[in-house]
């Protein structure tokens, strides 16, 4: 029989905002061609590296003891192509006497994205799990960001929502942050208040007082990633104020509830484990030259035996960038590490400054101004070219002289226009200079 090559054939489709090429080199030796047919005897899979054979050869369709041929083969293989799980796939026959094996050498596609249920509160992960994979088998938890497997999976929780005659629309969304990337399914249409919240572990911050901090929950439309994400960011640095600094709170459950009040509702519990009160013991520095630990140490505000208040030491590192700018230092960054010594409940903050290049003042540009009146405004201007600039000499100006002056200006239009202002700061890294610009609009 002759052997036969055909030209390549490339699939694409577009997810996430990403065009990714699927490549399917199909090639056979000896060939089958569209007119002869054989007897699948074997199936191989060659390459997986996450999925098995088994869930491969179900996903194609193909099964051995059937009868197939070219176009059998290619259909399958745009299948498994189609579902978004490879990269690249291409396959060889090999047959004799009407009998042959097919192998399929696939490149798994790299991006596979954790699936997230959003409002699923009907059902627990794994029951959705187990509903998900009647459909698509090979479902582990994840799926490809490109392909058609996401189509599969949300048909799948709709027909499972259908089946408990729960309206709304199952629809899915990716979700990209600097930590992580995900595919996030909800239930469009779906009323799903919050109805009470629940602290277990609250002693430090009584539980009726964090029911009242997060009062912008209750009776919000419940969503797991808010839910899960709210306790760390207005709740957690209530208890850093009073000194918990290794307060967590565990990850949110839900319960339905269902009432007069608040039907078809749900019952939200974050566990805190709040942990110790800590004091200040003390703070070591490194790599400060321009400043002293003692101007280091005043503007950070912490005395041995405080309260280890982590708003209040927050606030203590933005005024040591404030100083650090003072000088000319825009770049200076601290790092801090900190030791905890449970035994005495102290801390002691270790902080590693990279004080960064010292910049100078660069050019004034007024734009948006008659010429006599710009030249007026800058005449207000007092930091000179080549002086070390000087941030909080920058926002005093932008307090005062130039309110005062856009305020005369004003009056003296008497156009009743008002007028806009963008002040903006223009640092140069290579000359280490930095210009202003102000624009009046």
């Amino acid at each position: 029989m002759r052997s036969q090559s055909n030209t390549p054939r490339t699939f694409f489709r577009r997810a996430l905002g990403v065009a990714v090429g699927l490549v399917c080199l199909i090639s056979f030796a000896p060939a089958v061609s569209a007119q002869q047919s054989m007897r699948l005897e074997r199936i191989q899979i060659v390459g997986l590296k996450r999925l098995t054979s088994d869930q491969v050869i179900a996903l194609s369709g193909l099964q051995t003891g059937q009868t197939v041929d070219t176009a059998a083969l290619d259909a399958a293989s745009a299948k498994l192509l189609q579902s978004g799980l490879f990269r690249r796939l291409g396959y060889r026959v090999r047959s004799a006497n009407g009998a042959g094996t097919v192998t399929f050498e696939v490149e798994e596609s790299a991006v596979s994205l954790p699936v997230v249920f959003e409002n699923f509160v009907w059902f627990s992960d794994d029951e959705l799990a187990e509903a998900i994979r009647r459909d698509v088998p090979y479902f582990n938890g994840s799926a490809p960001a490109n392909g058609d497997t996401t189509d599969k999976i949300a048909a799948s929780l709709q027909r499972l929502i259908a089946s408990r005659n729960i309206n709304g629309r199952v629809e899915y969304l990716p979700y990209v942050s600097k930590e992580k990337q995900e595919l996030v399914f909800t239930v469009k249409g779906a009323h799903v208040p919050v109805c009470s919240l629940h602290f277990p572990g609250a002693t430090a911050i009584s539980e009726a007082d964090l029911v009242k901090a997060s009062r912008e929950l209750l009776n919000s439309e419940y969503s797991r990633k808010d839910v899960a994400t709210f306790a760390p960011i207005k709740l957690l640095p209530l208890y850093r104020h009073l000194g918990h600094l290794r307060a967590e709170f565990q990850t949110p459950t839900v319960v339905l509830q269902s009432s007069a009040q608040c039907a078809g509702g749900v019952a939200v519990t974050i566990p805190v484990e709040e942990g110790s009160t800590y004091r200040w013991a003390k703070s070591i520095w490194d790599g400060n030259e321009k400043l002293p630990i003692e101007e280091l140490a005043t503007a950070l505000g912490m005395n041995p035996g405080d309260l280890a208040d982590g708003i209040k030491i927050d606030n203590g590192l933005k005024n040591i960038a404030k100083a650090y700018g003072h000088r000319g230092h825009l770049t200076a960054s601290v790092k801090e590490s900190i030791e905890y010594d449970d035994a005495a409940s102290l801390v002691t903050y270790r902080f590693s400054i990279n004080e960064g290049p010292r910049y100078f003042m660069g050019n004034l540009i007024v734009s948006g101004l008659p010429a006599a009146d710009a030249e007026q405004l800058k005449s207000k201007w007092t930091l000179g070219t080549n002086s070390v600039f000087d941030e909080s000499y920058v926002e005093e100006f932008h307090r005062t002289s130039l309110r005062e002056f856009m305020t005369a200006y004003a009056q003296r239009s008497r156009s009743g226009t008002r007028f806009g202002v963008e002040f903006e700061t223009r640092p140069d890294a290579q000359k280490q200079t930095v210009d202003i610009v102000i624009n009046i609009k």
